[in-house]
């Protein structure tokens, strides 16, 4: 009853969940930004602390261990990526669906080039962080493929492996663009991924044909 009261209690205009709740996303947010300006193997606890403003306790206060963290910021990422990669527009037209999508996660990228490179840039350095990424990624790539089965009212793995190609290809296409190693406009850089993504897809539509017409 008194942990309740007190989780209610307010100081400086927020209660003690909401104190704890910004203080944990403010300490994500940092470890974010530790990684992708140091790497993973400089991701330590007094780090994420010093970036984030905040003592230790803090820090034990949301997450036992780097473990717990790098979880909860590969989570972070994936979730925010997967707002963009799930659409309720299935019956718009492909081309513009596509060019949406693009775009919206470019945009993305353009604005945390931070968190595009904790999901998608160096490998992590513990095994745990390794597999929490791998099932992130996998994550969106079966959300994507799913899309794939209703819009084309197939079920076939040439669509996973059509969504495997555009996400994982794509992501490092995009980190090399925010790199400047390919040197065009966004707006050039969308048109042209959309355009690609359109291409991968209706060859997969047509292989699809192809695989289940007359022999």
């Amino acid at each position: 009853m008194a942990d309740a009261e007190q989780a209610r209690r307010v100081y400086a205009g927020e209660t003690m969940s909401q104190r704890i709740q910004r203080r944990r996303t403010t300490l994500i947010d940092a470890a974010i930004a530790v990684v992708a300006d140091r790497g993973w193997r400089q991701l330590t606890v007094e780090r994420v602390c010093e970036s984030a403003g905040l003592i230790r306790r803090y820090f034990y206060e949301s997450f036992a261990d780097l473990d717990a963290i790098t979880e909860a910021m590969i989570d972070t990422v994936a979730d925010q990526l997967l707002t963009l990669v799930v659409r309720n527009d299935l019956d718009a037209p492909r081309d513009e669906l596509i060019h949406t999508m693009v775009g919206e996660v470019v945009e993305y990228g353009i604005e945390n080039p931070a968190h595009v490179r904790v999901l998608f840039g160096e490998m992590s350095s513990t095994t745990a962080a390794a597999q929490r990424r791998l099932a992130a990624i996998g994550r969106i790539v079966q959300i994507l493929a799913a899309d794939g089965r209703t819009i084309h009212h197939a079920d076939d793995p040439m669509i996973d492996l059509a969504a495997s190609l555009l996400v994982n290809g794509s992501t490092a296409t995009l980190l090399d663009w925010l790199d400047g190693k390919i040197a065009i406009s966004e707006r050039q850089f969308i048109d042209d991924l959309a355009a690609l993504w359109l291409l991968v897809t209706e060859g997969a539509i047509a292989q699809l044909a192809r695989r289940s017409g007359p022999r």
